[in-house]
């Protein structure tokens, strides 16, 4: 199951996650790394620095329910 999200959400749901839920609840990103055809997954200890606002390089997320 996928939801889209607002750049807000998207961080404040990868925030919160907690790391038991974390292989069920996924925040995805399109463009990450200059991917424009895929999502990736981000994890807020690599990805807390990200520029979740900056719509022209991360055009999308999602919240993905595995």
């Amino acid at each position: 199951m996928e939801i889209n999200l607002s750049p807000f959400f998207a961080k404040f749901i990868l925030r919160l996650i907690p790391y038991r839920l974390s292989h069920r609840v996924l925040v995805m990103c399109k463009g990450y790394s200059e991917d424009y055809e895929s999502f990736t997954e981000l994890v807020w200890e690599d990805d807390k620095d990200l520029d979740f606002y900056n719509t022209e390089t991360y055009p999308q997320f999602q919240l993905w329910y595995v």
